[in-house]
């Protein structure tokens, strides 16, 4: 084999590599944390209150992984419960937007609410969650892993 046959099979090589390189990033789905993720921004100072309310509380939401069972579980505590106006929970994958979860926030009279996580796809996850109470609004955001 010369020379010349080795550069031009070289050079075919480079060109499948980037011919490769090229349809892989063309398919690869890039999930935005959120779509309307600038007006969030705009928004960012109210969402840092939002935290300092729930950080004044004597008596703090407690999110529990009940892992043995397949569920989670969210105790508000009666005082916290009773004042509840609206509220949410927001299962978020960052990897993949189509999984995420969000559920209206339904206490039975102890102040549980129980999720079931079998569901769920394993890996890392935030857990969002938001309610308004006199008026107040709390957010309190949790990291877990499934």
């Amino acid at each position: 084999m010369n020379w010349g046959t080795k550069i031009v099979i070289s050079f075919v090589c480079f060109v499948g590599l980037l011919v490769t390189m090229v349809y892989v990033s063309v398919s690869t789905d890039f999930y935005l944390v959120a779509d309307n993720y600038y007006e969030q921004e705009l928004d960012y100072e109210s969402q840092i209150q939002r935290m300092k309310n729930v950080n004044s509380l004597t008596e703090k939401p407690n999110f529990k992984l009940v892992r043995n069972e397949g569920k989670a579980e969210l105790r508000f505590p009666i005082s916290v419960m009773k004042a509840m106006e609206e509220g949410k929970i927001s299962f978020f994958r960052s990897a993949n937007a189509s999984l995420d979860k969000e559920f209206d926030l339904v206490f039975d009279e102890t102040g549980l609410q129980t999720f079931d996580m079998k569901n769920l796809a394993s890996g890392a996850w935030k857990v969002k969650i938001e309610w308004k109470s006199k008026g107040t609004e709390y957010y309190q955001e949790l990291n877990i892993v499934i």
